[in-house]
């Protein structure tokens, strides 16, 4: 997210021949979206498989709102009101709806606040939507190889709302319904490929191994990682305006979201199903700084756009005139500074607290590689 931003800001997607490249980095929210299905979803999984006991609805919302909310709410009211890098509208309840992570129902709101944070409200409604969820494929018990059939439908289920969902906002564009492309239900898909790559995870722990042979295979990291690659490529190559707000015909759209898809799930294939013993990849995601970098993404991820004015403005810079190669590390430094600062004093924080609350006595990381496969992957723990 930070490379789309500042490569814009500073012209250099506009200008550059690899514009076209830059301004498709937005692909990191579609990681998001998978990274977050997969981990959520898994204890579920698991739970439907007899493997491990139901994760409380309580808990588990306790857990997700201490770790999402205390940490917008410093970093929108500093952000807003401190340093005044971004604007809100006027009206007194604007404040709330942001706080309230409603903007994206409100077309006024929609790109002011912290304007990436619309990704961050669709993710709060899937919170809210996934115990649900849950209890509905859940509810009776099966056998093992039944309950599969049933969260393979389940999958297709999601997809398929979302598919008619997503045409929908596409055939009736405009007016109060301008901002429903962001809404989850335009997004369940990417949620259901994270949720698919959790119930085959789960499936396979059922039968003893975390791993088949193929998917082991110290060459399918390499090769997974290649076809995401040809699918940024791909998606690169169609024909997407390089502007941040943008309207495509309906094919095109259907094809960008299935090729951002296509991408989140084989970047995360190898963390989930790849090799356990080693290998260059794990190690390369082991190392101090990814994982330094992955415990305060979240944070990275909050404060990025604000920084990206403090620190034009502190350049005396205007809108695509400073360089991204100074602009890019300018931004990557302070938002890292304000991210840990955050982590230590607000996010480390309430995440005892929610602890506390909920009455666990930990966290379980079910899957620590995928800490540093997003941006923003860190909001999924």
């Amino acid at each position: 997210m930070v490379g789309v931003h500042t490569a814009f800001v500073s012209g250099f997607t506009g200008s550059s021949g690899l514009g076209t490249y830059t301004a498709r980095l937005e692909i990191g929210v579609s990681v998001f979206f998978v990274i977050s299905g997969f981990l959520l979803y898994r204890p579920f999984a698991l739970a439907h498989f007899g493997r491990r006991p139901v994760p409380a609805t309580r808990e588990f919302l306790i857990r997700r709102v201490l770790r999402i909310v205390p940490a917008y709410w410093v970093a929108f009211l500093f952000i807003t009101y401190v340093a005044q890098a971004d604007t809100v509208p006027s009206h007194w309840w604007a404040p709330v709806a942001y706080l309230g992570f409603a903007q994206i129902y409100v077309p006024s709101l929609a790109t002011h606040g912290i304007s990436q944070a619309w990704s961050l409200c669709t993710e709060m409604t899937f919170y809210l939507f996934l115990p649900l969820w849950a209890r509905v494929l859940g509810t009776r018990p099966r056998t093992p190889s039944r309950q599969l059939r049933v969260e393979l439908a389940g999958v297709a289920a999601l997809v398929a709302v979302s598919l008619a969902f997503r045409l929908w906002c596409l055939e009736n564009p405009g007016g109060e319904r301008q901002t429903m492309p962001d809404w989850l239900p335009a997004y369940l898909d990417l949620f259901a490929l994270g949720m698919l790559l959790a119930v085959i995870s789960s499936w396979l722990a059922l039968q003893g191994s975390d791993n088949v042979a193929w998917l082991a295979g110290r060459w399918m990291p390499w090769a997974s990682w290649a076809l995401a690659g040809a699918a940024f490529v791909t998606v690169s190559r169609i024909g997407i305006p390089v502007t941040p707000i943008y309207h495509l015909p309906v094919g095109t759209n259907l094809l960008r979201q299935s090729l951002y898809g296509a991408f989140a799930v084989f970047l995360v294939l190898p963390a989930v199903f790849g090799p356990t013993g080693g290998g260059v990849i794990r190690a390369l995601l082991r190392t101090r700084v990814l994982m330094g970098l992955g415990v305060v993404s979240y944070g990275v991820y909050l404060w990025h756009q604000g920084m990206v004015t403090l620190v034009m403005r502190a350049a005396h810079d205007q809108l695509f005139t400073m360089p991204m190669a100074e602009l890019f590390p300018a931004v990557v430094a302070a938002a890292t500074v304000a991210a840990t600062l955050s982590y230590y004093l607000v996010e480390r924080p309430a995440q005892g607290w929610g602890r506390r609350l909920s009455g666990a006595k930990g966290v379980t990381v079910i899957l620590d590689p995928l800490r540093q496969l997003s941006p923003e992957g860190s909001v999924a723990q």
